[in-house]
């Protein structure tokens, strides 16, 4: 029966994309596309996701890379206020998952206001506000926070050797964007630490320092607040090293190969202990983007090293895992993706993560995609001494994303 639900809505969700590559018009009006009067593509190849261009105008500082001097401030340009919300059907089934509830209706998911733009020559901000929405039937709730609030110094060394960034971001440590990604499944790698511990899937207070060469070279470091379970008041205490190298045009977003390597170290009090001393902990990470023809395949492999007390344990701790991301774009209004992801957890734990997610974007406006998407996902449960079948969790959407 699940062998037959799965054939039938991989077929469905084919011949959707299929007949909905008919060209339809595309207008854009999110707060860039406002300013500039361009459709959202000249950002993004398939909204949220931004393109070689797109990435290039975001490290800038929001400043259309060679037209410095021709930018206005948001002062001088229509109110630089965009929201962003997704709208369907929602069917998440759990098998041997403690806790969780079974889900299948039409549900609201998430709301975002966003804000961007210049205060000053190559001084750019940005900040994402999701508000407080409590659940009820159809609604997703989603707690009210301040995701994202920087100020970007843009252009310090006269190019982009050197910029500053100083607030709340998503810090560049990360490749490939949790917050612009084109699925809603997670990047199962991103989320696993322990607990209390500093996810990469989380935004981070802090200072970034980031530079990009004209032969391609570009770097990340930054001084954060880090785990979840450090003292409200206590200093910062994690840093980040990343460095890329682009090979032939572009920005490794869709032309050009973008290859990485990360380092992450941090310190954090153990999760159920917050006045005991703080340990340390590691992620070390390889990372490509390839771009073939209308294939773009991003690549992430992440290893974890953690002193033991984090996870309760006299002995220190290792895990691994990461992701393989298949997108192809046929057409600029149409994108079929498809990504395997893996963790292998902590020997102690023996709850290693499996998952499978694939999905389609159709564009029916630049600013208004139909988004349908399957991911299957299995979690080992205790060690094997134990009889626990996997944990399992099915998910199937069909939605409409919007930006306005």
């Amino acid at each position: 029966m699940k062998n037959k639900l799965l054939k039938t809505t991989m077929i469905l969700m084919v011949l959707v994309s299929v007949v909905l590559s008919i060209p339809t018009p595309a207008n854009a009006v999110p707060v860039f596309a406002r300013k500039y009067g361009f459709n959202c593509t000249m950002c993004h190849s398939n909204f949220p996701r931004l393109n070689d261009f797109g990435l290039r105008f975001r490290h800038n500082g929001y400043q259309l890379p060679g037209r410095e001097n021709e930018e206005k401030t948001v002062l001088e340009t229509p109110a630089p206020i965009a929201f962003r919300t997704t709208a369907g059907y929602n069917r998440d089934k759990f098998t041997n998952t403690t806790g969780a509830t079974d889900v299948s209706q039409f549900q609201i998911s998430s709301l975002d206001f966003l804000s961007g733009g210049l205060i000053g020559e190559n001084i750019g901000y940005f900040m994402v506000y999701p508000p407080q929405i409590n659940a009820s039937r159809g609604v997703v709730g989603q707690s009210g926070t301040v995701e994202m609030a920087n100020v970007m110094f843009s252009n310090i060394l006269p190019s982009r050797r050197f910029n500053i960034r100083v607030g709340r971001f998503e810090p560049d440590y990360i490749p490939f964007s949790v917050k612009r990604s084109i699925s809603y499944s997670p990047y199962e790698i991103y989320d696993f630490s322990f607990a209390g511990g500093a996810a990469f899937s989380d935004t981070q207070e802090g200072i970034e320092l980031t530079g990009y060469s004209p032969c391609g070279f570009g770097y990340a470091a930054g001084l954060i607040n880090g785990s979840s379970s450090s003292n409200i008041n206590g200093r910062p205490s994690d840093f980040y090293l990343r460095l890329q190298q682009v090979f032939g045009a572009g920005e490794g977003q869709t032309a050009g190969q973008r290859v990485g390597l990360v380092g992450y170290f941090g310190k954090s009090h153990p999760g159920d202990s917050p006045s005991a001393p703080k340990e340390s902990f590691n992620r070390m990470g390889l990372d490509a983007s390839l771009n073939f023809d209308h294939f773009n395949l991003a690549l992430q492999y992440l290893q974890g090293h953690d002193n033991g007390t984090l996870w309760g344990t006299d002995s220190n701790v290792t895990f691994n895992g990461g992701f393989a991301e298949l997108s192809y774009l046929p057409k600029t209004d149409l994108v079929l993706f498809a990504r395997l992801d893996m963790v292998n957890t902590p020997s102690t734990l023996n709850q290693d993560i499996r998952a499978f997610t694939l999905g389609s974007r159709y564009y029916l406006q630049d600013n208004l995609a139909l988004h349908l998407e399957l991911s299957q996902r299995t979690q080992e449960q205790g060690n094997s001494e134990t009889s626990l079948e996997k944990a399992r969790e099915n998910f199937i959407t069909a939605r409409l994303d919007f930006a306005f």
